[in-house]
């Protein structure tokens, strides 16, 4: 099963991006895994789903992210 996740990052410079990322993973382990990620590493990339683009981040410049796993239902 796939799911949607909106991750919203907040910079130090009070600007906030917000990326689209599909994941076959539930909400607990992909939040866990993004986290360990911005906190183990210096640098941080992923590939955004929308546009499908790799984007790579600077965790030090990063102070929040948030995570929200979006419902998809179908008809």
């Amino acid at each position: 099963m796939d799911y949607e996740y909106t991750v919203k990052l907040y910079f130090n410079e009070s600007r906030e991006e917000e990326y689209k990322i599909k994941n076959n993973i539930g909400q607990d382990t992909f939040v866990e895994e993004i986290l360990n990620g911005f906190n183990e590493k210096r640098w941080y990339s992923f590939t955004e789903t929308e546009n499908f683009k790799t984007i790579l981040v600077s965790t030090n410049e990063v102070y929040k992210v948030t995570v929200v796993q979006n419902v998809v239902t179908f008809d």
